[in-house]
Parts: structure tokens; sequence; C-alpha cells
């Protein structure tokens, strides 16, 4: 492995047994999830699962509880209802990375967009939410369903509640923790059950269904 790459590290510095390899989408697809709840959906790439399976990454290095090596394919997606809202999302994200990425226009892009402490208006914010899903299937084929729910807009509202109950969770909850000498983490990796059951008390909304065979 690469002895540069801290998210496939142990906390003793050793190489983590435990990797994951991308399935993330690079264009407009049919959803493969095979919940009911996904059936005729449309996925689009997700700007943010690059970074999220890095995180994902981590958390697995550290799993305390994996019984098997094999890699974990990671696969996430903006979900629409049909093609066109897909494909609107997919083609309006290559129009954005390419204003952003080309100097001339990014100089442009910034005068145009909102700066830093205009966000979204308070209404907005609270009448926005946000809807996590996740589906796994096991080696053993085991089969594992989650929703997480948050009520407020994911973006500004919900992160802000995250992040302090994510600080509140490692000063005050110490003893619930899956590690407890220092080092470089990830939120599932170290407090993982504690977290949860702290964004659950704040309003937010945890359902996770499993299937063994």
């Amino acid at each position: 492995g690469n002895p540069l790459d801290l998210y496939e590290r142990l906390p003793d510095g050793s190489e983590s047994p435990y990797k994951v390899i991308s399935d993330l989408p690079s264009t407009v697809s049919q959803c493969r999830n095979p919940s009911p709840r996904f059936a005729n959906k449309w996925c689009s790439p997700f700007f943010m699962a690059p970074i999220n399976m890095a995180i994902v990454q981590r958390s697995v290095a550290l799993s305390l509880a994996r019984k098997s090596i094999t890699p974990v394919k990671y696969r996430e997606a903006a979900v629409a209802e049909n093609f066109m809202d897909a494909f609107t999302m997919w083609f309006g994200l290559i129009i954005i990375s390419t204003l952003i990425f080309n100097p001339v226009t990014r100089q442009i892009l910034k005068k145009l967009l909102p700066q830093p402490g205009e966000g979204p208006s308070e209404k907005t914010r609270m009448e926005g939410f946000l809807c996590v899903s996740g589906y796994g299937i096991g080696v053993k084929g085991n089969k594992a369903e989650s929703v997480m729910y948050f009520p407020q807009d994911g973006g500004y509202h919900s992160t802000a509640r995250m992040l302090v109950e994510s600080g509140l969770c490692l000063a005050l909850d110490g003893e619930k923790h899956s590690y407890s000498d220092g080092g470089f983490y990830s939120p599932a990796s170290i407090m993982c059950d504690p977290l949860v059951d702290r964004l659950v008390k704040t309003g937010s909304k945890f359902a996770c269904a499993i299937e063994r065979k």
C-alpha cells in the first residue's frame, strides 16, 4: 500500500487489511439500490461522493468488528425521480465544475455566487431537509438497509447541528468511544452509536433493517 495514505493506516501506523474500492458513478444511470423505494429512480454523480468515500475508507480501515478482509465496494449518488432530473443535475455539475476550474470564468463566478456569510435565508434552511439512504450486501449474502433523515437543510442547519453534537460527544461521551487514545479517526470509527443517539435526540430520525441469510 501507499505509506503516505493515512486513510488506510491503523493507530499504530501499520497498514490496515480493510480496504474500500470505488464504484462511484461517472454519468447518469438507473438506480441500482434494490429497495422498492428506489424502483424506476435515476441517479446522478454526487459532487461530495469522493470526499465521503475517503471518510468511509477511514472508518473501514479502523473497523474493530470486521471479520473479512474482502474490500468494501462503495457507491454513492444523488437520486432523482426521472432521467431528465438526473441528467439536469449531472450536466449542471459539469458546467459548474468547468466554470470553477477555468481561471477566466472563475473570477466572474466569484462575483455572481453568494459571498461568505450570504447563505440561504432562515426560511429556506428551516424548510429544507436531507434524507440519506444506505444499502449493503455482505460477503455471505446478508443485507442491510438504513435511512437517516434530517428535518432541516442539510448543507447549513443540520451540518451545524452535527458539528456541535460531534464536539459534545467527543468531550462528554469518552467512555462510550471505540478508541480511547488520540489519533486520526472518522466520526463512525470513534463515536458511531453515541453520536447517532445524540442526533436522534436533537431531531434526526434513524432506522436500520438487517436480513440475514
